[in-house]
């Protein structure tokens, strides 16, 4: 089958002058060229292309959201998260226990992948958390190393917030893991930073009774920011332990902690709210964990 071309009206006056009547046959399978027509049908084409590279990135974007959405909802739920420290190298793993669990069913809970918990105790001067006497009562009966945890409030008397620690959770704290203070700054206090000069004062007249009636420093829970503000400035400090919160990234290099806070999504069973836990790692082997633990000697 032939191909069909196309002549413009020039290109036809030129054959049929060359050409006898008779051969001009021979060139009758073609089409009239039309410019008028080629312009419409590459505007089609032009029209075509656009169309479908409109599609295909509306496309690309909508699966760029669908995936934006699954790994949204994937660190929403904890499923995964930016920071997973390998049991093999952290064996001594635990959680921060707090009234927002409800009511904990301490046997089953104690018997999940954790080694201990540190039971949130008090904040500031004058409040204690809901759940702290029946939690400190019935996590005594497991196996879980246990630890009270106060919630510092930078712009408050530090001896009196240790004396409502103290005669919240007891004179003694021997056998247990040595006190933890938190000194993250919440809410109002991370716009509106608190006076230095007043917070560290006040931190360190916490940290100075609590050696007092114990026996021990307390191990300290912040972010690095916390610590380079807080806690370096202040050579009284040196003595105490560090906890480090850094939940998106891995510890600061250089940085001689001694449980690190890796993940506030975790969730565990048997406790009443299926609320989500915040996850600590010991850095070192489980021999060396127990050097946390208050000896019986102790205040």
């Amino acid at each position: 089958m032939s191909k069909k071309f196309k002549l413009d009206k020039k290109a036809k006056q030129r054959i049929e002058q060359q050409f006898p009547d008779d051969t001009v046959g021979e060139f009758a399978d073609h089409e009239d060229y039309d410019p008028e027509e080629e312009e419409r049908t590459a505007q089609k084409k032009r029209r075509r292309a656009r169309l479908t590279a409109r599609f295909m990135i509306r496309l690309t974007a909508f699966f760029m959201l669908l995936v934006l959405i699954m790994v949204s909802v994937m660190l929403y739920t904890g499923y995964i998260w930016f920071n997973e420290p390998r049991k093999r190298d952290y064996p001594c793993r635990g959680v921060i226990v707090d009234n927002d669990m409800g009511q904990i069913g301490w046997q089953a809970f104690s018997g999940q992948n954790i080694s201990f918990a540190y039971i949130t105790a008090t904040k500031g001067k004058d409040y204690i958390d809901e759940r702290f006497e029946y939690n400190k009562k019935n996590a005594a009966s497991t196996e879980l190393y246990i630890g009270y945890l106060h919630l510092f409030e930078p712009d408050e008397n530090g001896r009196a917030q240790a004396e409502h620690f103290i005669e919240a959770v007891g004179e003694s704290m021997a056998g247990r893991l040595i006190p933890a203070v938190s000194i993250e700054l919440r809410g109002l206090d991370r716009v509106f930073s608190p006076d230095e000069d007043n917070s560290l004062e006040n931190l360190q007249e916490f940290v100075t009774e609590i050696e007092a009636q114990y026996g021990v420093s307390p191990i300290i829970l912040c972010r690095y920011g916390e610590y380079e503000d807080m806690v370096l400035p202040n050579e009284e400090l040196s003595g105490c332990k560090i906890w480090t919160d850094s939940v998106f990234t891995k510890p600061k290099k250089g940085l001689n902690w001694t449980l690190w806070t890796y993940s506030p999504r975790v969730r565990l069973k048997y406790y009443e709210t299926n609320s989500y836990l915040d996850a600590v790692v010991f850095n070192g082997s489980e021999e060396k964990f127990r050097e946390l633990i208050v000896p019986k000697n102790g205040q």
